[in-house]
């Protein structure tokens, strides 16, 4: 007899997504601008560790995270002077 899967979510998904909503902050905004205003007053809040924490969320999905220790490639280019 094949297994089913309901889509009931399980105990442990449940409290997950119970502690996640918990931590939420839910802002209406009327105009683009006082959602601005709002995001800026957010991250003005935000601890340094919280920004890093951020700042590190958007860089892995592009980069990896093996490419945290990498550097950036340096040029090296001569331009003759002019007198």
């Amino acid at each position: 007899m094949p297994s089913t899967k309901t889509n009931a979510p399980s105990a442990t998904e449940s409290a997950r997504a119970a502690r996640r909503r918990a931590t939420w902050n839910i802002v209406v905004a009327d105009s683009f601008a006082e959602a601005e205003a709002e995001t800026r007053a957010y991250w003005r809040n935000a601890t340094p560790a919280e920004r890093l924490n951020a700042l590190e969320k958007l860089r892995e999905p592009f980069y990896g995270k093996d490419q945290i220790g990498g550097r950036l490639q340096r040029f090296l280019e001569v331009v003759p002077a002019e007198w």
